[in-house]
């Protein structure tokens, strides 16, 4: 009999317990529940910025290369590599029975690059008036499948040819015009160096022939040997030069703000981002020595792209050409943002997520966040939540079907050693007597 009794007894107590267990944590509950959260923090607001670290080298502002064409027409060098000039001091001495076939020459090439330099303005002209034209027209109509707007079939092709013979650049079916764009502005670039260089040499005076320098600069290479003679100058304003991957061009934009930490000068140098190359980089010595520098290894060879970055002052004699430099190019920048720990975004898809905060009841609000960029283990938020927010990592909350109030542990203070070592003895003693 009394087995029978504890046995039904034990049952009941089961049951009993089992049912309590359902109604207070079945999902159909509607018993008030309590979550206990042990990671929180308060949000608070500060300056985060994502930068791209480069390896980077000191190269002259502009590159000026004179050229002599027969050997008979020099006489003599007048300057050696490392040589400080001015703008009009004289480099080599020429033959004065040679000088006037040398300024037949300049002459040539003075006309030469004129004819060229307006040809190719007038296909900088077109291509720019051909690409605005096509984004007025996809602009109201979608549709248009036509890849030069506003263009006959015989302006389209003679486009094409300019641009072929002019800056040896195809303009591609789709009307991309930014890589003809890009290379004519450079190739304009370098006919007024060259231009420049020519006019320098014609201004001189023919009672003593020389070759002058057309401004104040560095020699940095005489050519003695080959035909044509040559002589490279630089200029005296320095920049940095590095060099961008594939990946990496699509997020440094021109202007973008750069710091470059340099050996033997303190603090940082702030610059900005001059240039960003649409056009892979042509073999130099920079080119070499970045990819030396950087042992870097990519399945496509020629995805390098040159950016030049002005410093904000000169830099003219504080560092040699050539030397190496740390460069930290900022990406991005959120200022008076918060940014919550990695993790405690939820549902985050790189640009939007949930959060979870504390309300004045002590139940927790689900809040949609925009997401700037990550950095250092932290999610920094373009929107969604304001400094003083209380916010939650708790992964069991997507379980409840409801907002369960939660209870937390109170925040605790340790004394770091500092403050330790500069309390009296006698505070301590007070301490443990109130205890």
């Amino acid at each position: 009999m009394n087995r029978f009794f504890f046995i039904g007894l034990s049952i009941a107590i089961v049951a009993f317990l089992t049912s309590n267990f359902l109604l207070l944590f079945g999902e159909k509950s509607i018993i008030s529940k309590e979550l206990y959260v042990s990671e929180y923090e308060q949000a608070y607001t500060h300056t985060y910025t994502e930068t791209l670290p480069k390896e980077a080298l000191t190269a002259p502002q502009d590159t000026m290369e004179i050229y002599v064409q027969d050997h008979e027409a020099l006489e003599q060098w007048l300057v050696k590599e490392g040589d400080a000039v001015t703008a009009g001091a004289e480099l080599a001495r020429l033959n004065e029975s040679e000088s006037e076939d040398q300024r037949a020459i300049w002459q040539s090439e003075q006309s030469a690059l004129q004819a060229e330099r307006s040809e190719v303005q007038s296909t900088l002209q077109e291509l720019t008036q051909a690409r605005a034209s096509q984004d007025s027209s996809v602009s109201e109509d979608s549709n248009n499948s036509s890849s030069y707007p506003g263009f006959g079939e015989d302006m389209e092709q003679e486009l094409r040819m300019d641009v072929n013979v002019s800056v040896g650049v195809e303009v591609p079916e789709d009307g991309s015009y930014a890589s003809g764009i890009a290379q004519a502005q450079q190739r304009l670039a370098a006919i007024d160096s060259e231009l420049a260089v020519v006019e320098a040499q014609l201004a001189q005076s023919q009672e003593n022939p020389a070759l002058i320098s057309p401004v104040e600069g560095t020699v940095a290479s005489i050519n003695r040997d080959t035909e044509p003679l040559s002589i490279e100058i630089y200029n005296n304003e320095r920049e940095f030069v590095t060099y961008l991957l594939e990946d990496e061009w699509h997020e440094v934009e021109q202007a973008d703000r750069v710091f470059i930490q340099a050996p033997g000068i303190e603090g940082a140098i702030p610059g900005t981002v001059r240039s960003v190359s649409e056009i892979p980089a042509e073999e130099s010595k920079w080119f070499e020595a970045y990819r030396k520098l950087g042992r870097i290894e990519q399945n496509n060879p020629i995805a390098f792209y040159e950016v030049r970055i002005a410093p904000e002052t000169p830099l003219q004699d504080k560092m040699p050409y050539g030397s190496n430099v740390n460069a930290e190019i900022t990406l991005d920048e959120a200022q008076d943002a918060i940014a919550l720990r990695d993790g405690w975004v939820y549902d985050d898809d790189d640009t939007t997520g949930t959060a979870y905060t504390l309300n004045i009841d002590g139940r927790p609000n689900a809040v949609p966040v925009e997401i700037a960029f990550s950095q250092q283990g932290r999610v920094v938020l373009a929107s969604g939540m304001e400094a003083g927010d209380i916010t939650i990592n708790e992964e069991q909350l997507h379980d409840y079907p409801g907002r369960p109030k939660l209870f937390m542990p109170f925040p605790s203070r340790t004394p770091d050693f500092n403050y330790a070592k500069n309390t009296e003895w006698r505070a301590y003693i007070e301490y443990l007597l109130a205890r």
